[in-house]
């Protein structure tokens, strides 16, 4: 009975293998996750990645890399992933800091045209990491010779420093200006490429006097000896618009009303009588902001209590002193003196402090960003009292505060050569932005041969390449656009050679940005449970139908084989073949 029972069983597991029957049955499916680790030669990294993966090895499908269908992605380190990621993903990051000690200039900033006789406001963004106690020195060299020196001692584990320089242009332009950052007891390590300990910065010269325009709403004592200040300056070229009452107003040539779009030629915008701005008025300076990417300086006398103007200066307290104070220059460079003060407050980011109050360092005079543009708002309200001091700081504040803001402005012909210093040989870019509408025809020229501009997608911008030359130690690149109507614009723009430049690095946006654009969340390598709860609760394993073939197996073989050899057993023990 037992012989013909294995015999069957054998016979009907190859007769099901032949036929080879579908099932249809619904299932838990588990969601794949993209666990990408970033210097996985770290060993803060490496057990970042293995905490992440205990925790969700056995609910989700985890792979090395972003997958076309991954649900969602981890990113752990201190940069971008080198895949790309879909705007759709759900991403969340890890950020490890780098493990090694180090100090790591990230971001340089400085005017890319300066006036004669004019210094060069340099800015100059340093991480560390592991030097708490020690002191890193930043210094600016033009031509060899030291133009500019900041200091900072560090006291965290991480830290960010906003050094300020300025630096004194000499020789011939184009100038060159090589920034190194030394810390004490820290040999200078070979640096990676994206954060060296030394960069190159090319500032050209500027020849064209800066065009300024004052709108003053009513008259203002304020607004008026600045004007006089800018005005015995030749490096300004200055226009007027004042109120004298409700239907009468005087005005110099070339001024334009705030509300036409010829405001635009001008570099910075300087606007007294706050009280009497209209919103028409204040809609003009913000579109002048945000879209030419103009300064605009808000001279005040009085408190601002109300009227449209709140909108866009930040929080302002009246403080009065009884005896007048000498501000704190936050650059070391003039002082304003000052009884009547308004206190800023609530900055945005970005913002930056140019004028403090001795004591408690209150901000007085701040500048704020807006759109591509910037604000000044100067809180010392009654300093043109004071302008008649013997060092003549009142001028000299205002000239450097104003042609620096003037100098961020973008012509309207933009064109701007990445890298700024080459090396013999090698390929740089071009990019040429027309502001105010597009050009009938443009046309490019490097080191005196033709290059082809190329539209790019953002309306008003082209792009080119060319190579450096192999020898010589500078080449011109000449920009010329032809309006409709006939008018022409021109630039040029002068490219040094140098086989040993450093151009600046390019800034990299943080780790925690990613997670922040793509609907996840950032948590630092303490927090990893929160990784783990904010993937459980986004991303769901869902029930799907599938089709399954269970003959396929090849564990059906273990039984097949059993019964056969069972039954050959049996059969010999009988004596039957």
């Amino acid at each position: 009975m037992i012989r013909p029972l294995l015999r069957a069983i054998a016979i009907a597991i190859a007769i099901a293998a032949a036929v080879d029957p579908a099932v249809s049955i619904v299932a838990a499916t588990r969601p794949r996750i993209a666990l990408v680790a970033q210097n996985p030669e770290s060993s803060d990294v490496r057990a970042a990645r293995a905490a992440v993966a205990r925790d969700l090895a056995a609910d989700y499908d985890l792979v090395p890399q972003i997958v076309s269908d991954a649900a969602a992605a981890i990113v752990i380190g201190d940069r971008y992933p080198d895949e790309p990621v879909a705007d759709s993903l759900r991403v969340s990051t890890v950020t490890i800091a780098p493990p090694s000690n180090a100090v790591r200039v990230l971001r340089v900033s400085a005017p890319r045209d300066v006036l004669p006789a004019t210094s060069i406001r340099v800015r100059v963004d340093v991480a560390a990491h592991g030097v708490s106690g020690r002191a890193t020195e930043v210094r600016a060299r033009i031509r060899g010779v030291q133009s500019g020196f900041a200091s900072h001692r560090w006291t965290a584990t991480d830290e960010r420093w906003l050094a300020s320089l300025d630096v004194v242009p000499i020789g011939e332009p184009p100038y060159v200006v090589h920034l190194e950052a030394a810390t004490a007891g820290f040999p200078a390590p070979p640096a990676p490429p994206a954060a060296p300990m030394f960069a190159d910065l090319v500032v050209q010269r500027r020849d064209v006097p800066l065009a300024i325009e004052f709108f003053d709403a009513r008259p203002s004592w304020a607004s008026t000896f600045v004007r006089r200040s800018l005005e015995s300056d030749a490096r300004f070229s200055v226009d007027s618009i004042s109120a004298n009452a409700r239907s009468l107003s005087t005005r110099t040539a070339r001024a334009v009303p705030l509300r036409e779009r010829g405001l635009d030629a001008f570099a910075a915008v300087i606007v007294g009588g706050l009280d009497r701005l209209s919103a028409n008025d204040v809609s003009a300076l913000e579109r002048y902001m945000r879209e030419r990417g103009g300064a605009v300086v808000l001279l005040p006398d009085q408190r601002l209590d109300s009227g449209p103007l709140r909108a866009i200066v930040p929080e302002l307290t009246e403080r009065l002193l009884e005896q007048p104070a000498t501000m704190v220059s936050a650059g070391g460079g003039a002082s304003l003196r000052a009884s009547e003060l308004l206190v800023a407050s609530h900055l945005p980011p970005g913002s930056d402090v140019l004028q403090r109050e001795p004591g408690d360092r209150a901000p007085i005079v701040v500048t704020v960003p807006r759109g591509d543009g910037r604000l000044l708002v100067s809180g010392a309200m009654d300093a043109w009292r004071y302008r008649a001091a013997p060092d003549a700081a009142f001028d000299r504040f205002w000239r450097a505060a104003i042609s620096g803001l003037a100098l961020t402005t973008a012509p309207r012909l933009d064109v701007t050569v990445t890298p700024p210093i080459v090396r013999p040989g090698e390929q740089a870019e071009v990019v040429v932005r027309v502001r105010g509408g597009d050009p009938a025809s443009i046309s490019a020229s490097a080191g005196g041969q033709p290059i082809r501009l190329a539209p790019a997608a953002e309306p008003g911008v082209s792009r080119a390449r060319f190579n450096a030359a192999a020898s010589g130690t500078r080449t011109s690149v000449e920009v010329r656009a032809t309006e409709i109507g006939g008018g022409v614009d021109s630039a040029t723009v002068i490219v040094p050679i140098g086989a040993d430049a450093h151009p600046v690095p390019q800034a990299e946006p943080p780790l925690s940005l990613l997670s922040a654009s793509h609907h996840g969340i950032d948590a630092p390598p303490a927090r990893i449970s929160a990784i783990e709860e904010f993937v459980r609760t986004s991303v769901l394993p869902s029930r799907a139908a599938g089709v399954r073939h269970p003959m396929r197996s090849p564990w059906w073989l273990a039984p097949f084989i059993a019964c056969l050899s069972a039954e050959w057993w049996l059969r010999r023990r009988r004596g039957l073949r």
